[in-house]
């Protein structure tokens, strides 16, 4: 019977070991799977956003004219553009979330009013179509760039009335906005295309589409020699994704379009504007959006997020304080369980070095 209980007590510890072993393995393993899930959402963040940063201002041969591109280029489109074609980008700083400031993460997202965003340029509310879409504490971004058609003009037949003529399918959607250069890059005109990506060649739209165009001639004659770009005005925001999380978010707005969402657990976006003061091509310094006052000073962009996990892993609540540019940024109701990540990056803006 001794040895029976003995037995039975050395069996009921091994029990309880093996029973802890797992339950340590598994708790150990949630967290190493929410850590590896932040580190990923942080890689694609960089991933998506860097490489569209570098090529901000990127205006083709137009740039190496030396002059203002409006003064080049005949913007055919009807309306304005969300930012001038002149400017690489343009920021938006939510207020109060700047270096030096304190911030709490809301408890629940909510999308405030355009108001509560401020731009260097005066009276430079967050853009309409972006009201309604940005979460509480989040910067935006929108970025302006052209690039090339990887495919030629007709040189036997470049134009034909409305439509430039290319030697394959041009593979630019329905819609989209094209710059079209004379080939000594003297003048061009941004316009709205009308065919589809699998048509040999650029047709302009009229009036019929959203944003149009101011009639759908060509005002220049192009030749062989011509250039054709894709033109895109993409802005990038935090905003509430599918599966109620924060995420990372890109819309083009020239032309309007529905709005992408790249990267789940994207918790809050703060962005600095390295300025050149001195004309070295280098950034003095980095301000926020509201302090930018010449938006064509800008030559690199430093943008910081903060990814969480999926789920609750932690033993205890995760109420620490994180930098984030110089804002001290605090989670809402002394913090949850998800593990949390910070990344900065930094990348200059390559038609400015």
């Amino acid at each position: 019977m001794v040895e029976l209980l003995i037995a039975t007590a050395l069996g009921l510890i091994l029990t309880l070991g093996v029973t802890q072993i797992y339950l340590s393995g598994n708790e150990t393993y949630r967290q190493t799977q929410g850590l590896a899930h932040a580190q990923e959402s942080t890689r694609f963040v960089s991933a998506i956003m860097a490489p569209d940063l570098r090529s901000a201002g990127s205006f083709g041969c137009l740039a190496e004219m030396g002059r203002p591109l409006d003064q080049v280029v005949d913007n055919r489109l009807n309306g304005g553009l969300t930012v001038p074609l002149a400017q690489a980008l343009q920021g938006w700083e939510y207020n109060n979330t700047g270096p030096g400031d304190n911030v709490t993460l809301a408890g629940a997202m909510a999308t405030p009013g355009a108001g509560n965003w401020a731009s260097g340029t005066v009276g430079a509310n967050l853009p309409a179509n972006l009201v309604g879409s940005v979460v509480t504490n989040s910067d935006v971004l929108v970025v302006n760039a052209m690039t090339p058609l990887g495919v030629p003009v007709n040189a036997a037949n470049p134009q034909n009335g409305n439509s430039i003529n290319l030697i394959d399918n041009s593979g630019v959607p329905v819609n989209r906005v094209v710059l079209a250069t004379l080939g000594d890059c003297s003048a061009g005109e941004l316009f709205q295309k009308s065919n589809n990506a699998n048509s040999s060649s650029i047709t302009m739209a009229g009036g019929n589409v959203n944003p149009g165009n101011n009639g759908n001639n060509f005002n220049l004659t192009y030749e062989p020699q011509t250039r054709v770009y894709e033109f895109t005005s993409t802005a990038y925001y935090i905003g509430q994704g599918t599966n109620g999380e924060p995420a990372l978010f890109r819309r083009l707005l020239t032309p309007l379009e529905a709005p992408q969402e790249m990267v789940s657990g994207v918790e809050t976006l703060q962005i600095l504007y390295g300025v050149d003061t001195s004309g070295t091509n280098a950034a003095d310094d980095y301000l926020p959006a509201d302090q930018i006052a010449n938006w064509n000073t800008v030559v690199s962009v430093r943008f910081s997020v903060m990814t969480r996990s999926q789920d609750e892993v932690l033993d205890n609540p995760n109420n620490r304080n994180f930098d984030m540019l110089g804002s001290q940024v605090a989670q809402a109701n002394n913090g949850d369980r998800r593990v949390r990540l910070v990344s900065v990056g930094t990348t200059a803006i390559r038609g400015r070095m």
